[in-house]
């Protein structure tokens, strides 16, 4: 019983100590795109990142010169290795211009411990696109090639499920 109660405060602790060494790190608010030149008719993606804090209120900047295509996804991740606390937040959108020339991603805002935090402005230039070629991602490409150069092997077919056999209960 004595074990328990000192193995349940050390525990404690620790906890108490990871959870104060996380709210010493400073909040970061970032934006980041994928590409910043685009050819017309295609996509590219907007990330807005949270590190190290809780955010409230999030503001999304005025897309006025682009179309919404995807989006928002958000996703969140929280890590605690050797009782080094990181907490991330990110909201992505997909944009495609409305038309050619050079535009602004306007900032983000996000509430963080009461301090409302900004991302810097990002500049995305836009090129004619008379051939029509889209543009594809390294991760896009990379997973339409395994597809077609996949051993047949490494993914078989599934089997037909077999009729389950029926089986005897006693009652006791």
């Amino acid at each position: 019983m004595k074990w328990n109660v000192w193995l349940s405060m050390i525990l404690w602790i620790s906890i108490s100590s990871s959870l104060q060494a996380q709210s010493q790190k400073n909040p970061v608010f970032t934006v980041e795109i994928n590409r910043d030149s685009v050819l017309m008719g295609n996509a590219f993606k907007v990330t807005f990142l949270l590190e190290n804090g809780k955010g409230l209120n999030f503001q999304v900047p005025e897309f006025k010169d682009f179309e919404v295509v995807g989006g928002p996804n958000q996703s969140s991740s929280f890590s605690m290795v050797n009782g080094d606390v990181s907490q991330k937040m990110s909201y992505s959108f997909f944009l495609s211009p409305k038309m050619e020339g050079s535009f602004f991603i306007e900032p983000a805002s996000i509430e963080v411990g009461g301090k409302v935090l900004e991302t810097l402005p990002m500049e995305v230039n836009v090129y004619p696109n008379p051939d029509g070629i889209i543009q594809q991602d390294d991760e896009v490409i990379q997973h339409n090639m395994d597809f077609f150069f996949r051993d047949n092997d490494e993914h078989p077919q599934p089997k037909m499920e077999e009729p389950q056999k029926k089986r005897k209960t006693y009652k006791l």
